[in-house]
């Protein structure tokens, strides 16, 4: 009997020969992945309240999927992420053109701020109708990384709309 165990054992250590020992078998669920940045060309045109400034034609603007300030803890980045916060107030940018799309972002986030909102869901569709790469999606987060009353923002789950969608989070405003 102890023959068949040698053999047994000599077996696996040869089947293993190669592989090496792990330093430690830990896994930091906590680390982010940098993600990359794509460059998207978008064309606006000129808003005349001055609130969004205008860029011009071609101009590359680099977008992130999801961008949260750095204050906001990993825990509640991991929660707006996953759709688990009630979402306060709504917004649908379907069938808007760039300009427009901007005024009624403006004064959408105004309200939601006037309201105490702090999760917004903002609809903004894929880009599938458009006839180059999608140009609300990108306008959206441009408008968005530059508002100070903003903290963060993330594409939507499945349910809520997808990458058609963005989970926006506001500061609280006392």
């Amino acid at each position: 009997m102890s023959n068949t165990v040698d053999k047994d054992d000599k077996g696996i250590m040869h089947s293993l020969n190669g592989v090496k020992r792990l330093k430690s078998d830990r896994i930091d669920l906590y680390q982010q992945t940098p993600r990359t940045k794509q460059l998207v060309k978008i064309h606006t045109a000129d808003n005349k309240s001055g609130v969004f400034q205008s860029v011009s034609h071609n101009t590359p603007i680099t977008t992130l999927e999801s961008w949260f300030h750095h204050g906001v803890q990993k825990k509640l980045q991991r929660k707006i992420k996953a759709g688990q916060l009630t979402i306060d107030a709504l917004l649908d940018l379907h069938g808007h053109r760039q300009h427009e799309a901007i005024v009624e972002l403006e004064s959408f986030v105004k309200y939601a701020i006037k309201s105490h909102s702090r999760m917004l869901l903002i609809i903004h569709g894929k880009g599938f109708n458009s006839q180059s790469e999608a140009v609300l999606r990108p306008l959206v987060q441009h408008w968005l990384s530059e508002q100070n009353s903003i903290l963060g923002y993330c594409p939507a789950q499945p349910r809520d709309g997808g990458s058609g969608a963005s989970y926006v989070y506001l500061k609280a405003v006392k």
